[in-house]
């Protein structure tokens, strides 16, 4: 049994519609469970750990943990869309500079997943990731954190989630597709939106000169959905999940 956890609904939104659209057709079932964590490092740890807890309690055994999601680009090459596969997840004021306290994803898990994203068109990135207690919004300290760290790019749940998973003995991987890029400047009312939809329409009627904003990236969304969408039916099919 494997695991695909992400910290937003809206992240699962597109596999889970696709494995539906597939056992429909097919009659070809899925061995996977979809779990939110929530946002946030602590509370997706304290979640991961929580889940793996339970495991003993039930029938199936886990086979891996995949986190699946949206990611903030640091490093100035990446650009919407573009898949990243991190080769090690480090903690802002924690597990960081080189002090060999980074976690590493499975490697077998990995490998599937490289294996994986060479069926889509779309520009693969290594390189590590940065968990983060906030969103970052600047791309002043997007750099900052680039030079600082020597990461691609920011996340908000990677490391703690990484951390519970090899707590348990685990195998567990991210993928993230790049959202807002380097050079993007995020609005600062972003964070209270993304917990509530009635926030959002409040908002927007409200003040109505933020509607292209939310509009781009409304879009640049949509594309990232699709990619992680993409890329998980791969990921399946390589790993022997589906079909």
């Amino acid at each position: 049994m494997l695991i695909v956890v992400a910290s937003m609904e809206q992240e699962l939104t597109g596999l889970r519609r696709e494995l539906r659209e597939i056992e429909n057709a097919t009659g070809i079932s899925s061995q996977v469970e979809f779990q939110v964590l929530g946002v946030g490092p602590e509370r997706a740890g304290a979640a991961m750990a929580a889940l793996l807890e339970d495991r003993p309690s039930r029938r199936s055994k886990v086979d891996g943990v995949l986190l699946v999601g949206v990611a903030g680009g640091v490093d100035p090459e990446l650009e919407t869309g573009d898949l990243l596969l991190a080769d090690r997840h480090a903690l802002q004021n924690g597990a960081s500079q080189g002090a060999g306290q980074a976690i590493k994803p499975d490697a077998d898990m990995l490998q599937s997943a490289q294996k994986a994203a060479l069926e889509l068109s779309v520009p693969i990135f290594n390189g590590g990731s940065l968990t983060v207690d906030h969103l970052v919004a600047e791309p002043h300290e997007r750099e900052f954190l680039r030079t600082e760290y020597q990461v691609y790019s920011v996340n908000m749940e990677d490391y703690r989630a990484a951390e519970a998973a090899q707590n348990a003995g685990v195998p567990f991987l991210s993928v993230r597709v790049v959202l807002d890029t380097a050079s993007q400047r995020l609005p600062g009312y972003l964070p209270g939106l993304a917990r509530s939809r009635y926030k959002v329409v409040t908002k927007i009627l409200l003040m109505p000169w933020r509607i292209p904003t939310m509009l781009h990236l409304k879009r640049q969304l949509q594309l990232c959905q699709a990619v992680l969408t993409n890329f998980g039916v791969s990921y399946l099919k390589v790993t022997g999940n589906l079909g």
